[in-house]
């Protein structure tokens, strides 16, 4: 589930201003129903746990997961 918008309702009309990025590095695996706020960027080779809610951005080969993320361990490229 990415996320597009720093404050998500949609009873109103959106300033461009409000959207943001998200950028997800080469060989980054995320798992499924993981949350992904906008704005946030995903390192290379980073691990994102199932069920995961990322809120900062994540470092090239980090293992994380839980909610709010946290980094728990280190990925290998193999």
């Amino acid at each position: 589930v990415f996320t597009n918008v720093i404050n998500p309702r949609s009873a109103y009309p959106r300033d461009i201003r409000e959207y943001r990025k998200t950028l997800v590095k080469k060989g980054a695996t995320i798992g499924a129903n993981a949350t992904i706020v906008c704005g946030i960027t995903l390192g290379k080779n980073a691990f994102i746990g199932a069920g995961t809610v990322v809120t900062e951005d994540v470092p090239d080969y980090a293992l994380v997961y839980g909610n709010p993320a946290k980094i728990k361990g280190w990925m290998c490229e193999t």
